[in-house]
């Protein structure tokens, strides 16, 4: 773990020096040597029934061919990984996707897919405060990815989200954040630092000489003035807004 985290870590200060979403692809697409993806893709999920994949999305580095049959038969309507990012907030290999056998688009997606290079992939949900819902997938003709390794890529994709997000059109603000940086306190973002180097709640207790109730409503604090739903996405918001390293 120490390894995929130190790797991963670093992986993150590259997206956060990026300054373009052709740089985030290039560390995206790095990192897939170390978890074993080739392809990926960053976008919303959509919101109406006329929305296609180009009105939500971010970053798309799929092969060129799926691409376009993806956009021109309008397969983001009928993705059951998408379906699937609506109904849980766990990251999932798209494998593991119960597929109705009466979905007959749903199937058609994913039998075609593996032709394309894309066999298996993992999906990181990511639901924002306001409602709205995105994921990062990633593929590659087959995944097998440790629990370690699960751990990392969903820290990563979470934190590509939210860069990419930064450099497409503003985003309105979110509830907690009446403008500006958010203001944790120390304490708070002591617990976030914690929270990162993957201590428990009850860990973090015991490093900082707090019950376990103090560390948790230190970090449900912080995560209401980030905006963060989950604690994974606090750690990447926290990096991404400069409280921790």
């Amino acid at each position: 773990m120490a390894v995929i985290g130190q790797v991963t870590l670093d992986l993150v200060q590259d997206v956060k020096a990026a300054r373009s979403a052709a740089e985030i692809t290039a560390v995206l697409t790095r990192a897939g040597g170390l978890f074993g993806y080739e392809r990926f893709a960053i976008a919303g999920v959509p919101q109406s029934a006329g929305e296609n994949l180009p009105d939500r999305l971010l970053l798309m580095h799929w092969p060129a061919e799926w691409a376009t049959r993806y956009v021109e038969r309008a397969y983001v309507q009928h993705d059951p990984v998408m379906a699937h990012v609506r109904r849980t907030t766990t990251p999932f290999l798209w494998s593991e996707v119960p597929v109705d056998r009466d979905a007959v688009l749903a199937r058609r997606i994913m039998d075609e897919a593996p032709d394309f290079g894309l066999g298996d992939g993992f999906c990181v949900p990511i639901h924002d405060v306001d409602g709205t819902e995105s994921a990062a997938s990633f593929g590659a003709p087959r995944m097998d990815l440790s629990d370690e390794a699960r751990a990392g890529l969903h820290l990563l994709a979470i934190y590509a989200h939210l860069a990419s997000r930064s450099l497409g059109p503003a985003v309105p603000a979110r509830p907690g954040r009446p403008g500006g940086p958010a203001r944790c306190t120390r304490r708070e973002i002591e617990c976030i630092r914690w929270a990162a180097a993957g201590k428990t709640g009850w860990e973090t207790s015991e490093i900082l000489s707090l019950s376990q109730r103090t560390v948790e409503d230190y970090l449900r604090n912080a995560a209401r003035k980030l905006g963060a739903v989950n604690r994974v996405q606090l750690v990447a918001q926290a990096m991404r807004e400069g409280l921790i390293d």
